[in-house]
This record gives C-alpha cells, structure tokens and sequence, in this order.
C-alpha cells in the first residue's frame, strides 16, 4: 500500500505512494499535545522514505513532500532535520547485548496512564524513570469531543405528564423509577383493564369518558 510500482523497459522502479485524496494533515506543532505524539507521523515518513527500497530520485521526492507537509502543519524545517538524523543514526547502531536487555525491560513493564495537559507533566512522570512503570499518555481535548455531544440520561425519573388522545385530558404522576418503566406500566395496565373499563363507562351514565372506545387514562 505505500509503494507505486512502475515498470520500465529494464527494471523496475518503486516510489512512495499517496492517495489522490491525502490532505497531508498532521497534528499542528502549536497543537497542546505531547511531543511524541507529534512527531509520530513524521518519524514515520522518514523512517519509510529510508527504508523502503526505492529509488533515490524517488527518496527525494519523498523528502521534498514531507518538508512540505511539515511546513503546512507548522513545523520547522530544522525540527524535520533534527528528526531525520536521529533515525539514520539509530540505523547505523547494531543491536547490542544491552539494547536486547532494554527491550526485554520495557516489554515486562507495567504501564500507567497520564492525561497531557502541559509540558509540566513531565516532571511528574519523570519521577518513575527508575521504577519499572512505564508512562503512556492521552490527550484531554481530541477531535471526538469536540464532534460528539455528551448524551445525557435519556431515561430520568421524576414528574411526567400523559395526555389522553381520545378525551383531552392529562394525567400528571411522579415516580423514582425510570419514566419509561412507568410509562409501559400505563400501557399494559390499559391493555389489561380495556375491556373491563369500556363496560363500567358505557354502562354508567354522565361518566368520566362518554366515548365507545372507551379512555385509556379516565
């Protein structure tokens, strides 16, 4: 998915590819979010544009395109630079015996979850750099919570009204229950109760309901 395969005459050549539909957005710089975090992406091209067996006219391109994407989402080229030489370098380092150490260290690490809210969380979490716990982080303001309303409780308990639709007459009642659970007593007590109801009003002269089908409130 991340190459473009074109065949030439004599070889064949492989670039990077990007959806026509990219918009090379990225978290902005100025964005109140943890470093790593935006930084990510851009680690990630670069690591791609060096790793990937493409051409060097294509690598180029590939640097020219990240450049410019870093740029649009308010970057410095220099931090770009910055980013890109430390992974070149960590391709030139060798696994040693005490990186595998490392990684064995950090895979059985218990991790524990910090909500960015500033750089100054930093010296909290610094406090734990020595202890076995590893330190995740997650943003307080992300793009679901802004789009997404909070829903409230749709089911609440307290003072209802219910309006009768053959006589015009409303019942009022409380309860501490869910109204819905109320509001399906009301309906099977009207089914059950139909008929019985219907006999007593038509049978009763000047009743409360003087209607044949009979009131499925009175």
């Amino acid at each position: 998915m991340d190459l473009t395969i074109s065949r030439n005459i004599n070889k064949i050549e492989l670039s990077v590819y990007r959806k026509p539909t990219n918009a090379n957005i990225t978290i902005q710089y100025t964005s109140n979010r943890l470093w790593d975090h935006k930084r990510a992406a851009f680690t990630h091209y670069i690591n791609r544009a060096l790793t990937l067996p493409i051409t060097e006219q294509a690598r180029t391109q590939e640097s020219e395109s990240i450049c410019n994407i870093a740029q649009q989402n308010g970057f410095p080229i220099k931090v770009i630079q910055n980013i890109k030489e430390k992974e070149i370098a960590k391709q030139k380092r060798r696994p040693t015996r005490k990186n595998e150490e490392k990684t064995e260290q950090t895979n059985n690490k218990k991790w524990v979850i910090f909500t960015y809210q500033s750089p100054l969380i930093r010296k909290v979490t610094n406090l734990f750099k020595n202890t076995g716990i590893g330190i995740a982080f997650r943003a307080s303001n992300t793009i679901y919570q802004q789009l997404v309303q909070k829903i409230g409780n749709k089911n609440p308990s307290g003072i209802y009204e219910i309006k009768c639709n053959t006589c015009g007459m409303n019942y009022v009642g409380q309860t501490g229950r869910p109204i819905i659970t109320r509001h399906k007593e009301h309906i099977r007590y009207i089914k059950i109760t139909r008929h019985q109801r219907m006999q007593y009003i038509q049978s009763v002269p000047g009743g409360m309901c003087q209607t044949s089908g009979g009131c499925s409130l009175c």
